[in-house]
C-alpha cells in the first residue's frame, strides 16, 4: 500500500467516525407525515463538493427530479467552481454557495433554515459532521440518503451498494424510490453558450495547414492521474502531420511544460471550460485522463480516448465501476500503472484506432 492510499483510507475512516458521533449527538429527524410525491414543493440538493464532473453527471438526477416534481422549486447548494456547470441547468431554480468546511456550511444552513424545504437530498456515500449539522439546522420535511440507517436525521433511506454501481444507476435508484415511473433518460446534459462557441471558432481560424485536430487535456484533478509532457510530445512526434492543442489553465500548463518549447504543430488553448468544450467539439479526437472531461465528452458526444487506471476485468470495481463512460463515442483505455507511465506506443495505438 502506498502512502497516498494509506492516507486516503485514514481520512475516510476519520470522516466516517466523525459522522457517526454527530449522528448520535444530533438526534433524529423531526416527526413528519408519510412521504408522497404530490406533497413536495421545495427541494434542496447538496452538491457542495465543488467537483465539476460530479455536477455535470448530476444533470441526470436534476432532469429526473423536474419530471417527477414539475412545479417544485429545485435549489442546489454548490461550490464556487461547480456552480459554473449547474448555473445553466434548466431544472435548477436557485443556487446557494458553501464549501465542505463546517463554518461555511453552517452559515448556509442558517440562511436556508426558514425556507422550509419538503425534500432534502444528499447522495454522497457518507454524511460528514458538517453535512449532518447542516441538515439539523435545515429541518426539512423529508431527508433522503443511501445507506443512512445509522443516521436518524434521515427519514427516507435506501440500501444500495455504492461501490459497484454506475453513478447513473445511483441516481435512478433515488428517483425510483421517490416515485419516478417510466423510462429514464440517463444521458448527461450541458449547455455550451454561443459566446464560447464563437471564441473557439476564432481560435480555430488562426490554425494553419491541414491535418487532423487532436485536442489533449493532459492534466487531471490529481497529478497522479495526469499525463507527462514526455508522453504528449512523443504523441505529437508520432502524428507529425496533425495539430495538437493542449487544454488547461495557463499557470498549470506552464508548470507542466517546465520550460519545454512547443513543437511546430502544437498549441495551447487556455480559455474557460465552455470555450475549451466548444473547441473539443471540433476535434477529430480528444485525449484525456480526467473524469470531468470524460463526462463532458459523453454529454457532447465528442470522439474521445479516456485513459483510466485499472485492470481489464468485468464487472468493474471502484472508480471505474462508478465513473466509466457509457457513451459510444468515448473509448476507455485501462492501464494498471499510473497514467503518466503508459507507454507512448499504446497511447498512439488508441488514438489511431479512434481516428479511423
Amino acid at each position: 500500500m502506498t502512502f497516498r492510499e494509506w492516507n486516503n483510507r485514514k481520512n475516510n475512516y476519520l470522516r466516517e467516525q466523525k459522522g457517526k458521533w454527530a449522528a448520535k449527538l444530533l438526534g433524529c429527524a423531526p416527526r413528519s407525515d408519510a412521504y408522497h410525491p404530490q406533497k413536495v414543493h421545495k427541494i434542496l440538493l447538496l452538491r457542495n463538493d465543488n467537483k465539476l464532473g460530479d455536477a455535470l453527471v448530476s444533470s441526470v438526477l436534476l432532469r429526473g427530479l423536474k419530471v417527477l416534481f414539475p412545479t417544485a422549486d429545485i435549489d442546489v447548494v454548490a461550490g464556487k467552481s461547480n456552480a459554473l456547470i449547474l448555473r445553466n441547468n434548466p431544472a435548477v431554480s436557485t443556487l446557494y454557495f458553501a464549501t465542505e468546511g463546517f463554518v461555511s456550511l453552517m452559515s448556509c444552513g442558517l440562511k436556508l433554515r426558514g425556507k422550509q424545504y419538503d425534500l432534502y437530498l444528499d447522495l454522497d456515500e457518507k454524511p460528514t459532521l458538517a453535512s449532518l449539522t447542516f441538515l439539523k439546522f435545515l429541518q426539512p420535511r423529508w431527508a433522503f440518503g443511501f445507506n443512512r440507517k445509522k443516521y436518524p436525521l434521515y427519514n427516507l433511506m435506501q440500501p444500495l451498494d455504492l461501490s459497484s454501481c454506475h453513478i447513473t444507476a445511483r441516481y435512478e435508484a433515488c428517483l425510483r424510490y421517490l416515485g419516478y415511473q417510466g423510462g429514464l433518460d440517463t444521458s448527461y446534459e450541458i449547455q455550451v453558450p454561443e459566446t464560447a462557441k464563437a471564441a473557439a471558432q476564432r481560435f480555430l481560424s488562426t490554425l494553419r495547414g491541414g491535418g487532423r485536430l487532436i485536442v489533449v487535456n493532459p492534466l487531471a484533478a490529481s497529478r497522479h492521474r495526469s499525463f507527462s509532457a514526455e508522453q504528449i510530445f512523443g504523441l505529437a512526434a508520432a502524428f507529425p502531420k496533425d495539430t495538437f492543442v493542449l487544454l488547461g489553465q495557463e499557470s498549470k500548463l506552464r508548470k507542466w511544460l517546465n520550460g519545454r518549447a512547443l513543437l511546430p504543430r502544437m498549441l495551447v488553448f487556455t480559455a474557460g471550460v465552455f470555450e475549451a468544450a466548444a473547441l473539443a467539439q471540433q476535434a477529430s479526437v480528444l485525449l484525456t485522463p480526467d473524469t470531468f472531461w470524460v463526462h463532458l465528452a459523453c454529454a457532447l458526444h465528442i470522439p474521445t480516448v479516456a485513459v483510466y487506471r485499472g485492470k481489464e476485468e468485468f464487472p468493474y470495481k471502484g472508480n471505474i465501476a462508478i465513473w466509466r463512460p457509457l457513451e459510444a463515442s468515448v473509448k476507455m483505455v485501462l492501464c494498471e500503472s499510473e497514467q503518466h507511465e503508459m507507454p507512448v506506443p499504446l497511447l498512439a495505438q488508441a488514438l489511431q484506432e479512434k481516428l479511423k
